[in-house]
């Protein structure tokens, strides 16, 4: 009896296990899918990488770098995550400046996020400072098919790898995502050259997946390092389908001498979701008083050689998309 006991509760047991894993997130109206993309301003380990121009960032260097300092703010990324959507997990985020797998390691291993069961993909660029991009996913609600690194040939000035996830989510439609990092402002007109040339090939990518999909559902988001009104915006979203999600909202996600800008972008194209929510994650504890031009800005990890503990320099931004293909339940 005590044996034929425990096989009734396995076979009672197992169904439960696997439909909590396969089943879609329940959200407010139906099924949703959600996305956040945010800048994590020098995510570094503490080690130097040779060849790479960390050094600012190890222990010991110019800002001696902690581990603590370190965990302190991969926490705070975990909150944030955490804190963007209080009915369920984000589905996907899209991490910039993020130094190595040591650091995703730590991210979903070793703060509160280990208790949602995140998985990581990122690139290894060229990049002289050693800084990538990721895509933190949810394996319960994204399955990755097809993974692929796209790299701007530029000798003289290595730029960072985007990103290109394609993957299935719940319904069995299939969503390509982009993570990238645009090449910094600084530098002038070589720096937009630098810029363009890597949105030109990021266009002729997304040109070709449009092409190839009968349903597309694309998602291309990071630090753009250019605002709404920039010609690598306009490149993306005149000469494409995208639309920027984030350009209509306020304030910015980057304030710079008192102004903000919009500097990161989620773009979609979609035909099987539909975007429902879009937000700017100005969330108190991510942002300090402007004691000088008012307001208020992010609050940084360290506003010049004075370590602030924050987290970012950038906000973070999300969309939040209904399904419109998948069956009501």
């Amino acid at each position: 009896m005590p044996f034929l006991f425990l096989i009734l509760l396995m076979m009672w047991a197992c169904p439960l296990r696997a439909q909590r894993v396969s089943s879609p997130p329940l959200g407010v109206g139906g099924l949703t899918f959600t996305v956040m993309s945010y800048n994590i301003e020098n995510a570094f380990d503490t080690i130097h990488d040779e060849g790479k121009d960390d050094l600012e960032y190890c222990a010991g260097g110019e800002r001696n770098w902690s581990k603590w300092q370190l965990f302190q703010k991969l926490r705070g990324v975990g909150k944030v995550i955490v804190a963007a959507d209080e009915e369920r997990p984000i589905d996907l985020v899209g991490l910039c400046e993020v130094e190595n797998d040591t650091v995703m390691e730590y991210l979903t291993r070793r703060t509160p996020l280990v208790n949602l069961g995140y998985r990581y993909i990122m690139t290894q660029s060229p990049d002289e400072r050693g800084i990538d991009v990721a895509l933190l996913y949810s394996p319960y609600t994204f399955h990755p098919v097809d993974t692929r690194y796209i790299r701007t040939f530029i000798p003289e000035h290595p730029v960072r790898d985007i990103l290109h996830v394609a993957g299935t989510i719940a319904g069995g439609d299939t969503v390509d995502v982009y993570v990238l990092h645009l090449p910094s402002k600084r530098g002038g007109s070589e720096a937009f050259r630098r810029s363009m040339t890597v949105t030109r090939l990021l266009k002729e990518n997304i040109d070709s997946v449009l092409a190839l999909r009968h349903h597309p559902n694309l998602v291309v988001m990071g630090d753009f390092n250019a605002d709404t009104r920039s010609s690598q915006l306009k490149l993306l979203t005149r000469k494409t389908p995208l639309k920027d999600q984030i350009a209509h909202l306020r304030p910015g996600t980057y304030k710079y001498q008192g102004e903000w800008s919009t500097l990161d972008h989620i773009l979609t194209y979609t035909t099987t979701l539909s975007p429902t929510l879009s937000r700017i994650l100005h969330l108190p504890f991510l942002v300090e008083k402007d004691e000088i031009h008012g307001d208020t800005r992010p609050l940084r990890t360290y506003l010049g050689p004075v370590y602030k503990g924050g987290i970012s320099d950038h906000l973070p931004v999300m969309v939040q998309f209904h399904a419109t293909s998948w069956p009501a339940r």
